[in-house]
């Protein structure tokens, strides 16, 4: 596969539909791309129409709407500039929700969090391996959003069209997150939405706050990480959330929940056929123990390019033998020095793409 660079979009404007405008327009060719993407995945997986899986998104807008009005109008505004309907938009940033069901258990993802008491130069670092469906590695943006007031700068790694997701901002929280699931679905604030609110945020508490006090649709692990020298796992379900400090310095998060649930089931260990999550959980940690007090962003590299039991390592190639939603692999491979302001990436497998850097003027 053809791997080409990201699209780098800068977004400065204060009202909301014009930023949302401006990022429509300058993404327009990969909202396509995506929206392709979507539309074949959701019929495999559901054998529906684009219009009954539309439908079917429509109780979340009004939970968006409540929760963060103005981002529902930064959708409409991207909707607008990319020409197309806004409920596309949407789902772009509702695809989870949308999208549930239980027997489609996809491996997604390898986060890492090391504090600056364990890591080599006393940074604080914050890492994940992003791993989803092989078609969407083109459709990915980053964004570069300014600050507006009472809202820090930030920047942003996230498919084209969605509001945000992986990143870190210029008040010093960073973000990576991991896919969970319970048998507790219903409908609320998509979790697109939060992992925006959270780059927002200008305080680590603030940034617990927006997901430990909204009525969350969906089951997701956000690991946050704050560049005065803290992290934290919030493993969620719509039901039930768990706070998680660092071991050792360290988190390491994969896609089954760490502790278990009180009001709800973890579905990954019932129903996944080849649960990666635990042995890449694993990995990560012995990866980072081996380190020591020598952790740097070098070394965290070097664990996310891990292939012990590949296919079903931290760095995700395609299995040929999978069936067809369960073609994953790793799309993007991101380590962020939040203390330093730095992010190192690779777009695809970071055992084959080119490391690319970020040094933001913060």
């Amino acid at each position: 596969m053809n791997i080409e660079p990201i699209s780098v979009i800068e977004l400065n404007q204060a009202d909301s539909k014009q930023r949302g405008q401006a990022y429509g327009e300058a993404a327009r060719q990969r909202i396509e791309m995506i929206l392709a993407v979507y539309r074949d995945i959701f019929h495999r997986i559901t054998g529906e129409t684009w219009q009954q899986t539309l439908i079917r998104g429509k109780p979340f807008i009004l939970k968006a709407k409540a929760f963060a009005p103005d981002l529902v109008e930064e959708i409409q505004g991207i909707a607008e500039g990319a020409n197309r309907a806004f409920d596309d938009i949407f789902l772009l940033n509702a695809r989870s929700e949308i999208l549930f069901n239980p027997q489609v258990l996809a491996q997604e993802c390898t986060t890492i969090a090391a504090l600056p008491e364990v890591t080599k130069n006393g940074d604080m670092l914050l890492a994940q391996n992003w791993d989803w469906y092989k078609e969407v590695i083109n459709c990915q943006v980053i964004l570069k959003i300014g600050q507006r007031e009472g809202k820090p700068a930030l920047v942003t790694f996230t498919e084209a069209g969605q509001l945000a997701k992986i990143g870190m901002n210029a008040a010093g929280i960073g973000l990576v997150v991991n896919n969970l699931t319970s048998d507790q679905p219903r409908t609320g604030v998509p979790w697109i939405f939060l992992t925006r609110r959270i780059l927002e945020s200008s305080h680590l508490a603030q940034a617990l706050g927006y997901v430990l006090n909204t009525a969350r649709a969906h089951s997701i692990n956000f690991l946050i990480g704050y560049a005065d020298g803290e992290a934290v796992n919030l493993e969620t379900s719509p039901v039930e959330e768990h706070v998680l400090w660092p071991e050792n310095g360290v988190c390491v998060h994969t896609n089954h929940y760490l502790k278990p649930g009180n009001n709800f089931r973890d579905l990954k260990p019932l129903r996944d056929p080849y649960p990666s999550t635990y042995l890449r959980c694993r990995r990560a940690q012995k990866g980072m123990a081996e380190l020591k007090g020598e952790i740097d962003v070098q070394g965290i590299q070097n664990i996310l390019k891990d292939h012990m039991d590949n296919p079903f390592s931290v760095c995700v190639h395609q299995n040929p033998a999978a069936e067809p939603m369960q073609q994953i692999v790793t799309c993007l491979s991101i380590v962020m020095n939040l203390s330093r302001r730095q992010i190192h990436y690779t777009i695809g497998n970071p055992c084959r793409g080119k490391a690319e850097s970020i040094e933001l003027d913060w």
